[in-house]
């Protein structure tokens, strides 16, 4: 049994001789700076100040004496508390002089949100102190006040050393490390780390890029998994030293632990290793070991890895990316919400699914900000003593913040909001290994959302992407491609369908449900027989080939709940070309049209891609909206088959007898005689043929050529040898005049085609009377790139405006689109 007895002796130092150790004994934690024993069984909240403290000390280079905890000040009824003060001297301290940093710490292991720590805020403004540390578990943040009532925080990137008071050169650069700066220096340093891999071992920059996520795979594993300290080199060099000559190398044996960590997200091969040496190894890890990509913020180590990708692959792998701004204003059109479940099947680097995911998360933390902002106001209203009203705004905050934490410690997932948004709503595939891999890592750079990524053709069922699954699906399918019948399924590792056991419990015990057994079964069907991918599709069944693009175009459709949202990149081709007007009436019966919006022929010019493109917002059919359409076609064939019918029967009245005797009076004559016998020579009443599968059309029509009918009475056998004479006549007579009677029934099916076009086209126009609705449609200037591929401030964008033209046009929409109150969208941003 532990002993939980209060230790009765003073530790001979202020912390242990290991590197961030505490003195504790069982639940009792030595505090150096009240020289006490305290009970930390229910204040982990201490555990976290007295680390901190002791990092002020060994890294920082300050001392006890200039330092105090719990610390208050005595402005205002209720005196703002600091969890941790420091002086710039301990004379200083003595003195009561203002102190250069306050500190407050908390339990979570969340990104910091500021407005959480009130407490140590209300201090620093109150005491006139200069520099704010906020700390928890995990993360850190370090803010500057600005001079001024009431004063504004802003991030910077360093903790002042001890040591940098006395210089203001120091001083001065601290202030000015802005987290832009941050993010820029962690972005040179994997420039650097590519540069290192591509000078020693002559790598292209695919193969470079490829070692240097390997490598940030295993630091994210050592941050995540506890191993501190492994990452550095000092524990590479302290290996080395013992390691035998038959035990791996040591960057070995971390990347083989890496790939079982991340096993379940398919990301490497068996096979797979780093291909450097240790020397290389070395290099990279003392570029990085300064960084912990575990306490780094997401928007800075998120944006800078896609900065890099964005500047090495450009040209390379520049079909992987859709420019920052396109992606952001294709998803905040779309506004995806908590709960809705989102996929990419063309996910490239993973652009749009971040974007989503942090578009989301946003909302959440918005959501939970509200909340503690009522559960704080709900505390302060009850009166309660000091001590216990920041307890109980402390436990109420804990509670609340667990709902943003994205995964448990070991990688896994976990039951919070936010948990439940990366493992259960986020979710994308892409044919190319790289990519795949690349999206996963740029989703964990960003804040994780990455398990439901795969590497596998994005026209295929996998894991929990399905048919009918989800409510948005955003996507910049590959141009310029083609799906052939050669592409069949199971015939390549990306239209591979698994198995394993794995993978089959992984799935079921996804509460995938029915929908996804189906899917499973059929996907094996279609691979044991080799069925052509394009044949899984309306619009590729029975085709040699379709392009590549097309064939998403279904794909997303098909992945859409009625109801769902879609947004697309598309070639403008696909929009105005004549040739491809059956693909655009194929959409028209599956999804509204929400908006167009054209995008400006330098947009993807960066990547090497001269084709110009639009993005096509599209919102499925309700099930009620399908049946809508359905009556719309036939109330519109019923208005409308006869007069069409009509003029069928007059084109065939007019043509039939010139048909029938090839405008000849002679033959004409025959004809006469013989039918007098009995025997006619007719053109049979044309017919409905049937309508293809797509588009929606009226159904051809169909005309039988001339032919004989009836026959001379038999009980008249002069009769009957007449006609017989007779017929030999008509025979060679009609021979003489076969082209101009075959002549007339082409003229008569040219007229049928006609009326059949005008039948479809007055269909159309019926169809799209009753089911008519606006649809937004702009040709913005400029949308945050230019055609170097440079993005940020600085870049022309009308994206933003246009986003606010197109939520007035969605209100007035939802108002009922009253003609008087169309809202009105002035400047260049739409056409």
């Amino acid at each position: 049994m532990v002993d939980t007895r209060k230790p009765t002796y003073i530790p001979g130092s202020s912390f242990p001789n290991e590197s961030d150790a505490l003195h504790q004994e069982g639940d009792w934690l030595w505090i150096p700076l009240c020289k006490e024993w305290r009970d930390v069984t229910n204040k982990p909240e201490e555990i976290v100040r007295q680390k901190f403290i002791r990092t002020l000390v060994d890294h920082y280079g300050y001392v006890l004496e200039q330092m105090d905890q719990e610390r208050r000040t005595q402005h205002g009824h209720k005196s703002p508390r600091a969890d941790i003060v420091v002086w710039q001297t301990a004379m200083e301290k003595e003195a009561g002089r203002t102190p250069v940093l306050v500190v407050e710490c908390k339990t979570d292991t969340i990104e910091i949100q500021e407005r959480d720590y009130y407490q140590g805020e209300s201090y620093t403004r109150a005491t006139g102190c200069e520099f704010f540390i906020a700390t928890n578990a995990r993360h850190t943040a370090v803010f500057k006040l600005v001079p001024g009532l009431p004063g504004e925080f802003v991030a910077i990137n360093e903790i002042p050393k001890a040591t940098d008071w006395g210089s203001a050169r120091r001083l001065k650069e601290i202030r000015e490390s802005l987290r832009a700066f941050n993010r820029k220096e962690f972005q040179d340093l994997l420039f650097v780390c590519h540069s290192i891999l591509r000078d020693v071992h002559k790598m292209d920059p695919g193969r470079a890029f490829d070692t240097i996520s390997k490598i940030l795979f295993i630091k994210m594993y050592v941050e995540r998994s506890g191993q501190h300290g492994t990452f550095t080199t000092d524990y590479i060099d302290r290996r080395a030293a013992v390691r035998l000559p038959t035990d791996p190398a040591v960057h070995d044996g971390l990347f083989e632990q890496t790939k079982a960590y991340y096993k379940a997200d398919d990301l490497f091969a068996a096979s797979d290793k780093l291909d450097i040496s240790e020397e290389t190894f070395r290099r990279i890890v003392k570029q990085l070991e300064r960084f912990d990509l575990s306490k780094t913020g997401d928007d800075i180590k998120g944006l800078a890895f896609e900065k890099f990708l964005g500047t090495t692959f450009r040209g390379e792998l520049g079909q992987f990316f859709t420019p920052r701004p396109v992606v952001e204003f294709m998803v905040d059109l779309l506004n995806p919400r908590e709960g809705e479940r989102i996929c990419d099947p063309a996910s490239g680097s993973g652009g749009f699914l971040i974007r989503a995911f942090e578009h989301v998360r946003a909302q959440i933390v918005a959501d939970i900000q509200r909340q503690k902002d009522e559960e704080r106001a709900r505390i302060e209203a009850l009166g309660l003593p000091e001590e216990e009203e920041e307890r109980q705004i402390e436990e109420a905050f804990s509670r609340l913040n667990r709902e943003l934490l994205p995964s448990d410690d070991n990688n896994k997932p976990i039951d919070t909001r936010v948990g439940r948004l990366a493992w259960q709503c986020i979710y994308g595939t892409d044919a190319e290994p790289r990519a795949a891999r690349t999206a996963k890592m740029n989703m964990i750079m960003h804040g994780d959302g990455h398990g439901g990524i795969h590497y596998h053709d994005g026209l295929l069922d996998i894991n929990g992407i399905f048919g009918g699954r989800f409510d948005v699906v955003l996507t910049n399918p590959p141009f310029g491609s083609n799906v052939g019948r050669d592409q069949k399924v199971g015939g390549s590792d990306e239209t591979r369908v698994p198995k394993d056991e794995a993978y089959l419990a992984r799935c079921r015990e996804g509460g995938y449900g029915p929908a996804w057994e189906e899917s499973h079964q059929s996907l094996l069907a279609a691979a044991a027989a080799r069925k052509p991918i394009l044949d899984l599709f309306e619009i590729g069944k029975g085709k040699k080939n379709r392009p590549t693009e097309l064939i998403f175009v279904e794909r997303c459709l098909n992945l859409l709940k009625p109801g769902g949202r879609m947004g697309i990149v598309l070639p403008d081709g696909n929009l105005n070309n004549p040739s491809l007007a059956w693909l655009r009436r194929w959409a028209e019966g599956k999804a509204k049209l929400l908006a167009v919006v054209s995008l400006p022929e330098a947009t993807f010019r960066s990547s090497n891609a001269t084709v110009k493109a639009s993005l096509v917002f599209l919102r499925k059919f309700t099930e009620a909206e399908a049946a809508q359409w359905e009556a719309a076609w036939a109330q519109a064939h019923a208005e409308l088959d006869a007069r069409f019918d009509q003029q069928r029967d007059e084109a065939h009245a007019a043509y039939a007898p010139r048909i029938v005797c090839g405008d000849d009076a002679e033959v004409q004559r025959l004809l006469d005689e013989l039918a007098a016998l009995g025997i006619r020579r007719t053109l049979l009443r044309w017919q409905h043929g049937e309508a293809p599968a797509y588009p929606r059309q009226a159904r051809p029509t169909v005309q039988n050529k001339p032919a004989w009918t009836g026959e001379a009475a038999k009980e008249h056998k002069e009769h009957k040898k007449a006609a017989a004479e007779l017929k030999k006549q008509a025979d060679a007579a009609l021979a003489a005049v076969r082209k101009r009677s075959d002549a007339l029934f082409s003229e008569l099916k040219a007229k049928y085609k006609a009326i059949d076009e005008a039948h479809t086209a007055a269909l159309w126009a019926r169809v799209r009377e009753r089911f008519d609705y606006p649809v937004f449609v702009a040709a913005p200037k400029s949308v945050g790139i230019t055609s170097t591929g440079e993005t940020g401030e600085g870049v022309a964008n009308d994206l933003p405006e246009l986003l606010k033209a197109y939520r007035e046009f969605a209100h007035w929409l939802a108002q009922g689109a009253q003609p008087e109150a169309t809202p009105n969208f002035p400047g260049p941003s739409t056409a």
